[in-house]
């Protein structure tokens, strides 16, 4: 019976050593692996960390390529304009320092007005065209500018009547049309100006007794002070629209320096 006893009792402490050494084997496997797995949670910590950084950088590296690559072909692509303005200025006008002139007044009166740049410049070359003096070009582009703006119509249109009718030296039915089309009383403003009814200036027109210049008086006169159309240009140059017009010429005007 002892011996019995004592088998069970060395088995017990056999079982229980081996349960020991095997709970220690487990506890140091299991520090083992957390040890590891710690290790290397911090190792893809630091990986996700360096690919977070380096994705920055090249995402911030590509974002200011682009950026400076658009900038880049805005300069050229506004500096290729000017040049081209300047380059038709100098042809009309056979003199490259006037027109180096009349192209800085252009960029003057456009950063002042509603109309870009490229309106503006188009409408001086029209106006020279038509055989408008370079020194009156501005004068005259603003005060047909300040009607456009008032019927907010485009600056080409009031420039094409108004050379075409140079050119005629005389207005004719058609033009009367065209100018009334667009809202300019100028037949109103003729009578008012001859002390006439409005279908005796029609008859005048008919028979050719109405030259340029009295287009070109009564046009002056509606844009002088206190005239119907006088400044309206720097009033709707106050406007939002205005605004952002006269801030793409800075822009535009900016790029060009640099170019």
């Amino acid at each position: 019976m002892d011996n019995i006893n004592g088998a069970l009792a060395f088995q017990a402490t056999l079982d229980i050593d081996d349960f020991n050494v095997s709970a220690d084997a487990m506890e140091r496997r299991i520090r083992r692996v957390s040890t590891s797995t710690g290790i290397e949670a911090e190792q893809m910590e630091q990986s996700l960390l360096d690919f977070a950084q380096k994705g920055a950088m090249y995402i911030q590296t590509y974002l200011v390529g682009q950026g400076m690559a658009s900038l880049l072909q805005s300069i050229v692509q506004v500096r290729g304009q000017f040049q081209q303005l300047e380059i038709a200025f100098g042809t009309m006008l056979g003199n490259e320092k006037k027109a180096k002139a009349l192209m800085d007044v252009m960029v003057n009166t456009a950063a002042r007005t509603p109309f870009d740049l490229m309106g503006v410049a188009s409408g001086a070359k029209q106006l020279l065209a038509y055989g408008v003096a370079a020194d009156k070009v501005n004068d005259t582009l603003v005060r047909l500018g300040n009607i456009a703006s008032g019927l907010s119509i485009p600056l080409n249109d009031i420039v094409y009547l108004y050379g075409t009718t140079m050119v005629q030296g005389r207005l004719y039915a058609q033009d009367v049309r065209q100018f009334t089309g667009r809202g300019i009383p100028l037949v109103k403003e003729l009578a008012k100006a001859y002390g006439v009814t409005t279908d005796e200036i029609n008859a005048m027109v008919s028979a050719g007794k109405i030259g340029f210049a009295d287009v070109e008086k009564v046009l002056n006169g509606m844009t002088n002070e206190g005239g119907q159309f006088y400044n309206l240009m720097a009033k709707q140059s106050a406007s939002l629209t205005g605004m952002i017009s006269n801030l793409e010429d800075a822009w535009d005007s900016m790029l060009n320096e640099i170019g």
